[in-house]
């Protein structure tokens, strides 16, 4: 797990992206509300509620016509689509909320910092990573905040350290007379020099998220990459309730932030 996810974040710095990013996959049922609509690798999620949908993520600028596509297949409407959200403001999770916000005339929804990130096109990113079309953000959300469209409520849950603004969301729904939780988790990989005069309080950051993301959990989670939480191996067998998966994907995550603070830091 570890090596997969330095792999698969650190890839935009070096010799383009992955083919997994634009891999196309089959759009299936996750739980309750929620479906996956993204590629093999690159974690894009559908929400579908009695009063329209929720998508987060967008992939790559190149993703929205396999998106599309997909909501055709599970016979969603793009018109009932009217809230665009990320977990990260990174071009491989935003590049195609340009294109799909136009396409669907939805309302792109995102944290303050990230919001920042979004509207210079990432060009305000302290890693200085790839940059892609600039978007206009329609609504900031707060940290704690439960949002409401429709009979989805999803609480804000503020994990920053990846992009100062990246966020997690957890969803409650009914499943069979039992309410259970499912989390669009942003797993607090470190893709910077932990000594940035950019982003000055990104070790204080990760703590906090770290902190937070044991303190939950979830009966179903997934990440905004694929591989982190093993979802296309879990759509096989069909069964998506990991919470040890959960929990292992967070302490190794948060060893490599401690490898990285020991080596880095004085």
């Amino acid at each position: 797990m570890r090596a997969l996810a330095a792999v698969v974040l650190i890839a935009p710095l070096v010799a383009g992206n992955p083919p997994e990013w634009s891999k196309p996959v089959a759009p299936f049922h996750i739980a309750g509300p929620v479906y996956f609509v993204g590629t093999a690798e690159l974690g894009c999620y559908l929400i579908r509620g009695s009063s329209g949908c929720i998508l987060i993520n967008s992939g790559l600028a190149d993703s929205p016509k396999l998106i599309l596509q997909n909501l055709k297949t599970l016979g969603v409407e793009p018109s009932s689509v009217g809230i665009l959200l990320t977990n990260q403001a990174h071009s491989d999770h935003v590049g195609g909320f340009h294109k799909l916000k136009k396409a669907l005339k939805a309302k792109v929804w995102a944290t303050a910092a990230d919001a920042r990130l979004l509207e210079s096109g990432g060009a305000e990113d302290p890693g200085g990573l790839p940059r892609y079309k600039a978007v206009k953000v329609d609504r900031i959300l707060n940290d704690g905040e439960v949002m409401v469209f429709g009979d989805l409520k999803l609480k804000v849950i503020l994990t920053p350290g990846h992009t100062p603004g990246s966020v997690s969301y957890l969803l409650t729904y009914p499943d069979g007379g039992v309410t259970k939780t499912l989390l669009f988790a942003n797993l607090p990989t470190v893709v910077m020099p932990l000594k940035n005069p950019k982003y000055p309080g990104l070790v204080r950051d990760l703590d906090l998220s770290f902190a937070r993301l044991k303190a939950l959990h979830p009966d179903v989670w997934v990440a905004a990459h694929v591989s982190q939480c093993g979802l296309l191996t879990k759509a096989k067998t069909g069964t998506f309730e990991d919470a040890a998966g959960y929990s292992k994907a967070i302490a190794d995550c948060e060893a490599d932030f401690e490898a990285k603070k020991k080596a880095e830091l004085p």
